[in-house]
């Protein structure tokens, strides 16, 4: 591999982050609130105890393969699901909102990389637009400028 490829993103997993239009965008923020529900369920097994969605299935009475849909990401859980969860397992999700401009930059090209959020909870932002690489100004610093930047903040 060459030093430049690191930085190149590949088609394909640009392609994730690239939506077609809005309706595309929003059925793939419904599946990532839905992901997050789902995980919290997983999250409620001990540890060293397999997670069984048949399990899920027979108390949700729903079949094995509607559940395997969900945890694809073929069908989406509605709200009416959620609740059934909820009372089936005798938990309650608690729900949180963020904005956006709290945790996240808008354009990471004006902020040292320092200066993001160490951890943000997990979760992943992509924002859809390529610096031009032909300009220094735009291109990633090296590693030594970074660690010069940490260092001397």
């Amino acid at each position: 591999m060459k030093f430049n490829d690191k930085y190149t993103i590949s088609k394909e997993f640009e392609d994730l982050f690239t939506f077609a239009d809005e309706a595309e965008e929003i059925e793939h923020e419904a599946k990532m609130l839905m992901f997050k529900f789902l995980e919290q369920l997983e999250k409620l097994y001990p540890a060293g105890t397999k997670f069984k969605k048949k399990e899920i299935a027979k108390a949700l009475g729903k079949s094995p393969s509607y559940i395997t849909q969900l945890y694809r990401g073929d069908k989406i859980a509605n709200l009416e699901l959620l609740a059934k969860i909820q009372k089936k397992f005798d938990i309650t999700f608690d729900i949180a909102a963020h904005s956006n401009k709290d945790t996240y930059q808008a354009s990471s090209q004006d902020t040292p990389l320092h200066s993001f959020p160490k951890e943000p909870d997990g979760y992943w932002v992509w924002v859809n637009k390529q610096p031009d690489y032909s300009k220094p100004d735009d291109c990633c610093s090296t590693y030594e400028d970074y660690n010069n930047e940490v260092t001397a903040a």
